[in-house]
């Protein structure tokens, strides 16, 4: 992300929060902070903040990398994950699986 990109973040972020404001040092510092990553990234990461807090970001908050493994998913990117890749289980593993998880506890069955 370059300065121009850093300054446009931070100008969106003014606009959807009235009370965040920007000045030379702060445009410098938080490019610092950001500089390597992608403004597309940035920039999707700001906008799905807007869509859940009433509060101005903190860098912490938009330096999440998005395509970093192990990220746990919000809601609406849990709902595209299940329509692609969910396939049920048959109830033959399910009672295999559950007979497995009573063994490992120690629970008999009467």
């Amino acid at each position: 992300m370059n300065k121009r990109e850093t300054f446009a973040l931070l100008k969106m972020i003014s606009v959807f929060y009235e009370q965040f404001s920007f000045d030379q040092e702060k445009v410098n510092l938080w490019h610092d902070a950001l500089k390597d990553l992608p403004f597309v990234d940035v920039e999707e990461n700001l906008l799905k903040h807007v869509r859940q807090s009433p509060f101005p970001p903190k860098v912490s908050e938009l330096y999440i990398k998005s395509s970093v493994p192990g990220i746990i998913p919000d809601p609406d990117e849990t709902k595209v994950i299940l329509s692609r890749h969910y396939v049920p289980a048959n109830s033959e593993v399910v009672q295999k699986e559950l007979a497995n998880i009573r063994k490992l506890l120690g629970i008999e069955r009467e």
